[in-house]
């Protein structure tokens, strides 16, 4: 018996230096299925053949300067190369965002760019061979004093559960303040809530979006929606001199039918219809600072048809070809939504947004919260300093960018005593909305300004329900009390050491071409100056 035992471990000691040496020699290869914008690469570690967040790779040790913009791209060249062929990979921890050494038969990939001069290295824990690949003059940095991105957080994956639901209605709130940096991952309850309508749709999809991008949960499921039988349509944003505003619209042509708007005006609207029964609309974008969580943004899913109906005329105008000025007029106003429930629909520019909203500032009596990207149409800013004269309690939380860009509006406001925060949360006040004694919520696609009333193709809803403005008022206070009070009489700016996580979040918040530690605001704290 015991020499039994003995000559059994012997046997599988001898198959496990097999398997081990055999591994050693034989490494697994991947196929390398794609590279983003940021020079990530997709390896198709389950050989699906389709590029899941979980598979994009930085890689380790090296950085891209996206301000150099030629040996950005000459390093994006080089990477396309590679498509479609077998990569291995070194180890990496399991984080959401991955970063490993990749090679490319036996060589490393990130080595190569670098001795190059098509990337620059990474200075926390710099192996030597890099240090010698690398023409940077070592002696004289100062490691100390280099930009450290702050250690990255699990992230939370949040349920598709709405914050309220007021008989057929369901409202999605986002906190900015939840998340550190923007996401490949869907971790927002909106966008969770927005899949799960999709899986179980079961017959039409339509869909009005000013597009998408590195988000591949949502195009994973619909396109899982079409191979169960669901007619997917889509209305697309498309510049006829910029193209997309974002890059992953083109997988949604690639994959159903669409029409693009082909006009320099917007098709802004970001609205699902499910089955001719159910109407999804947002003022969030499909991007990784929208549904992916970072931005402040809220969505509104009704369940009606008579509602969803009025959408999907829309969405008909556009997807056989009339944008913008040549669309006819299409609204639902004062629609009994049960029986606490007053809801209006209008869809710019054909129809008029703006009267509307007007009407209900010039009712208010005691108090208007808004919350906005954009808040630059004078006639809405007049009304707004009317309200206030005649006793209104005015309050707004305004986007850091926008409010820099439009400094003389806001200026306005609070030369008339109206409180003006803006906010510094690292992502954007991305929102489109207005609450009204509490009981009137006005929200959509649609920013306050003078181009989504007369040239763009947007959406605004009036909901009169006192239940769900409370759930909305309470929101609205958590998010202004997250800012500082001096932010009343203060700008931010939205790449700065002011404004949270905005240097180390990797986008670019001001839209100046630099992101993070490139943005001079970003480079020291000592360079972070008031704003006047």
């Amino acid at each position: 018996m015991k020499k039994q035992l003995i000559y059994s471990f012997l046997v599988l000691l001898l198959c496990f230096c097999f398997v081990f040496f055999y591994n050693a020699k034989h490494e697994k290869t991947y196929t390398l299925l794609d590279i983003d914008s940021e020079n990530h690469l997709c390896i198709d570690l389950n050989s699906d053949n389709i590029c899941s967040n979980d598979e994009y790779f930085g890689l380790k040790h090296i950085v891209f300067n996206k301000n150099e913009q030629k040996t950005f791209k000459g390093a994006n060249d080089y990477l396309k190369t590679l498509k479609n062929k077998k990569v291995t990979l070194g180890k990496y921890s399991l984080l959401t965002q991955k970063y490993a050494k990749i090679y490319l038969d036996n060589k490393d990939i990130g080595l190569y760019l670098l001795s190059q001069e098509l990337a620059e290295p990474y200075l926390k824990d710099l192996p030597v061979d890099y240090i010698f690949a690398s023409k940077k003059d070592f002696s004289k940095v100062k490691i100390k004093n280099h930009f450290i991105y702050p250690k990255k957080e699990k992230e939370i994956i949040e349920l598709p559960y709405p914050n309220g639901v007021f008989g057929s209605i369901e409202l999605y709130l986002i906190d900015p303040n939840k998340y550190s940096r923007p996401s490949k991952r869907v971790r927002t309850n909106a966008a969770q809530a927005l899949i799960k309508n999709i899986n179980n749709a079961k017959y039409t999809i339509d869909a009005a979006i000013y597009g998408i991008e590195s988000q591949d949960e949502i195009i994973k499921a619909l396109i899982n929606a079409k191979k169960r039988g669901v007619r997917v349509r889509f209305v697309l944003d498309n510049d006829p001199q910029k193209g997309d505003m974002y890059s992953d619209s083109k997988i949604l042509r690639e994959n159903f039918s669409y029409r693009n708007d082909d006009s320099f005006y917007i098709m802004h609207n970001k609205f699902f219809i499910f089955d001719g029964q159910k109407v999804a609309t947002y003022t969030m974008n499909l991007s990784q600072s929208g549904s992916g969580g970072y931005d402040s943004n809220t969505g509104v899913v009704i369940n009606s048809r008579a509602i969803a109906q009025v959408f999907l005329k829309e969405f008909e105008q556009m997807f056989s070809g009339n944008f913008h000025t040549n669309k006819t007029k299409n609204e639902l106003v004062n629609y009994p939504l049960g029986a606490d429930t007053i809801v209006s629909v209008y869809f710019s520019p054909a129809s008029d947004i703006l009267s509307p909203i007007l009407d209900e500032i010039k009712k208010s009596r005691k108090e208007i919260l808004i919350s906005a990207f954009y808040l630059t149409h004078r006639d809405i800013i007049s009304e707004l300093i009317n309200a206030k004269k005649r006793g209104v309690n005015v309050i707004v939380t305004i986007d850091a960018l926008a409010s820099y860009n439009f400094k003389e509006r806001i200026n306005n406001l609070r030369e008339n005593s109206i409180k003006v925060k803006v906010e510094n949360w690292g992502g954007k006040n991305h929102q489109k909305n207005m609450l009204i004694d509490t009981c009137t919520f006005i929200s959509g696609s649609a920013n306050f300004s003078k181009n989504a009333v007369l040239n763009n193709d947007e959406n605004t809803l009036i909901i009169k329900n006192c239940s769900l403005g409370k759930v909305y008022r309470a929101y609205y206070f958590r998010l202004y009390n997250s800012i500082d009070e001096k932010y009343l009489n203060r700008y931010v700016r939205a790449e700065s050491f002011e404004s949270k996580n905005s240097c180390y979040d990797g986008i670019d918040n001001n839209f100046d071409g630099k992101i993070d530690s490139f943005d001079a605001a970003c480079k020291s704290k000592k360079n972070v100056h008031n704003l006047h």
